[in-house]
C-alpha cells in the first residue's frame, strides 16, 4: 500500500482489504493486513494530479 496506494470506498460496511490472486503473496504477510485499522492509514488529496476528470490520466 505504501508503494502503489491504495484505493477506500465507503460502502457502510466494515473495513476490508482485497486484492487480485497472486502466487507472489505470501499468506503470512497478507494475515498481518487483518491487524490494520482505518486509523492507522492516512488520507492524501491527490485531486492537483489529475489532468482531466473524464480520464484516468494524471500529471507526474
Amino acid at each position: 500500500m505504501k508503494t502503489y496506494g491504495m484505493m477506500i470506498a465507503d460502502n457502510g460496511t466494515l473495513m476490508a482489504v482485497s486484492g487480485a490472486p497472486d502466487e507472489h503473496w505470501n499468506d503470512d504477510d497478507l494475515s498481518q493486513l487483518k491487524q490494520v485499522k482505518a486509523s492507522d492509514l492516512e488520507a492524501a488529496d491527490v485531486s492537483s494530479l489529475m489532468v482531466n476528470p473524464d480520464s484516468a490520466q494524471v500529471n507526474d
